[in-house]
């Protein structure tokens, strides 16, 4: 089912797309920033429970969000694989990766190449560690899987959760903080976003939608903090997963006040041509936004990295959805 679910998120992702909470105890207290006291933290995630002893130095992140989220707190991983990123190459929102960090061929099993590593931590979400692959990987070193049972996590526990683990707490704290206030600084700029409806989708052929349902995804959670919420008769057909796929017969079901659509641009002319475009509420107040592969990831598998940058992004759509 994992495995499945893997193909799907990333061709998905390659078309312009794209609970079990967080809890953490610790048998020793950390002693702040850099050291976790040597003690030994527990991680609850989708898989069970991880314990971790010490502070690892030596991390492999699969999947963007966790190489951000280490990322963010100034750490460089030994290994890393997102799918679409090559060696030498980065993203709008990230840092040059230094050399010494090695990219994860995903091809096969990749389970040696990690091993090579000699990791001592390894992150890596649920759509990316079917139970078979979780139980190579947690064989070599201590693994955190997904934290949630959204199909997408909470960017903002993955850095709260690397913090306890790497004695960067603080620094996790202030990474949250300053990146919710970019988003809380939109809101205060434009005020009128407060209690409108807002909707993201992928446009996965001419005749699909693909539209995010789940209020409790990850994926929604920056423009929730934006006062927006997801127009109730989506969220009430939300599918296990999350993503709701609509026929264009459906069209007029998409009532946000802002739409964010990820296509490609021959699937965006075809989109502009169906019935009923024109009268959707986001095209008549210009509240609507076709985004490209880049942001469109961004927006599906947020990060503490990506975030401003799908705010300046979206601004001026920002601005129109408030104004109407």
């Amino acid at each position: 089912m994992r495995t499945g679910r893997l193909r799907g998120l990333m061709r998905r992702a390659g078309l312009g797309v794209l609970a079990a909470g967080l809890v953490i105890g610790t048998a020793a207290c950390g002693s702040g920033d850099g050291d976790n006291g040597g003690g030994e933290i527990t991680v609850k995630h989708v898989m069970g429970e991880t314990s971790i002893k010490g502070t690892p130095k030596r991390i492999v992140t699969l999947g963007p969000q966790w190489f951000d989220a280490v990322l963010s707190l100034g750490v460089t991983p030994v290994g890393y694989a997102v799918p679409g990123l090559t060696a030498g190459t980065t993203v709008p929102w990230e840092p040059k990766i230094p050399e010494s960090a090695k990219v994860i061929n995903m091809g096969g099993d990749y389970s040696e190449q990690i091993a090579a590593l000699e990791p001592d931590l390894i992150v890596a979400p649920a759509f990316m560690a079917d139970k078979n692959v979780y139980e190579k990987l947690s064989k070599l070193a201590p693994t955190i899987d997904s934290l949630s049972s959204a199909q997408i996590d909470s960017w903002q526990d993955q850095v709260t959760t690397l913090g306890k683990v790497l004695g960067k707490q603080d620094e996790a704290a202030k990474v949250v903080s300053d990146v919710n206030g970019k988003s809380d600084a939109v809101l205060a700029k434009y005020p009128g976003l407060k209690g409108k409806t807002f909707l993201t989708c992928m446009l996965t052929g001419p005749a699909q939608l693909m539209v995010l349902a789940d209020p409790k995804d990850g994926s929604a959670e920056l423009f929730e903090r934006l006062g927006l919420t997801m127009p109730a008769k989506i969220v009430a057909e939300a599918p296990t997963g999350g993503r709701l796929a609509l026929s264009p017969e459906r069209l007029s079901d998409l009532t946000a006040d802002l739409l964010v659509c990820g296509a490609m641009p021959a699937l965006e002319a075809k989109f502009k041509e169906l019935p009923g475009y024109g009268d959707l509420p986001a095209v008549r107040h210009n509240g609507i936004a076709f985004v490209d592969v880049v942001t469109i990831n961004a927006i599906n598998q947020p990060t503490p990295l990506s975030v401003p940058y799908v705010l300046e992004k979206l601004d001026s759509t920002f601005a129109n959805v408030a104004g109407s």
